[in-house]
């Protein structure tokens, strides 16, 4: 796995490596000689190795400047492209195409090809493949707390619905059971892969608790009131214990420890009687 060096090394990186790639390329100046000195053949020769030598350097060269890039940004994902890699192996072909017309066998040559590939990846290194650990991690807590912020804002915009109507009790148990929704939620949430398994019974509870304010809201002003309020009032505190339930059946799903679970729903109950 490929981590981010230290400001140190990337300074010695950008030194004499970037250098690397034009030293390389003069060094294959004899080539250049082919094209007056030498056949058609070889000279056309010559010209598609300076191409493919150029390319796979031209590659190294920008996928040094990626990997730059990404150690400094420090961004999630990982360069897609692995250029070094690719650049690596093209100089490989580069010396199997220059021994290949030297040996009677293919071995030397292909010898000769995954030598020059092994070096070049030595010295410049492979791309980074996979993102750093750390970086993915706050990556996913970023999303989960983004996903958190959506489900209170859908929360606190039922509250306040729930409170337009100015019954101090009814508002008092909406907003506990706000609280204990976003308690149960972010202690779950320490986890993705809960936090995961929690998005559909999240949806749904959003949606139970705004047919139940709509209900309220269509019978507050009929002679059914006091009949919608204590249904009301009930079906919020079912609602509230359903949650939890699922809390504690996801927890003990992924392997928490139960007294921890209890610990958790003890802890928002306290906060929700509060509020109410």
């Amino acid at each position: 796995m490929s981590h981010p060096v230290p400001p140190s090394a990337r300074k010695r990186r950008s030194g004499p490596l970037e250098a690397a790639p034009l030293l390389l390329f003069l060094a294959a100046f004899p080539l250049i000689l082919l094209l007056f000195h030498g056949t058609a053949t070889s000279a056309f020769a010559a010209v598609l190795q300076l191409v493919l030598l150029a390319l796979a350097l031209r590659l190294i060269h920008r996928g040094q400047q990626v990997e730059e890039d990404w150690f400094q940004n420090r961004t999630a994902r990982p360069p897609r492209l692995p250029r070094k890699t690719i650049g690596s192996a093209l100089i490989g072909l580069t010396l199997l195409l220059l021994a290949g017309h030297h040996f009677a066998t293919l071995w030397l040559p292909l010898g000769f090809g995954l030598l020059g590939m092994a070096l070049s990846l030595a010295a410049f290194g492979r791309d980074p493949l996979r993102g750093s650990t750390a970086v993915q991690d706050r990556a996913r807590r970023a999303q989960i707390e983004a996903a958190l912020g959506r489900v209170e804002a859908v929360l606190k915009q039922q509250v306040d619905k729930a409170a337009s109507l100015g019954d101090a009790e009814i508002a008092g148990r909406a907003e506990g059971l706000r609280i204990t929704v976003m308690a149960l939620l972010r202690a779950l949430s320490e986890d993705p892969a809960e936090a995961k398994r929690l998005r559909r019974p999240v949806a749904r509870f959003l949606d139970l608790f705004a047919a139940e304010n709509d209900r309220l809201h269509a019978a507050w002003e009929t002679e059914d009131r006091a009949k919608a309020r204590l249904r009301y009032l009930a079906r919020i505190a079912a609602l509230g214990e359903a949650f939890e339930d699922r809390a504690r059946e996801t927890g003990l799903a992924q392997g928490r420890d139960a007294f921890e679970i209890e610990a958790d729903l003890l802890w928002t109950r306290m906060y929700r009687h509060r509020a109410a």
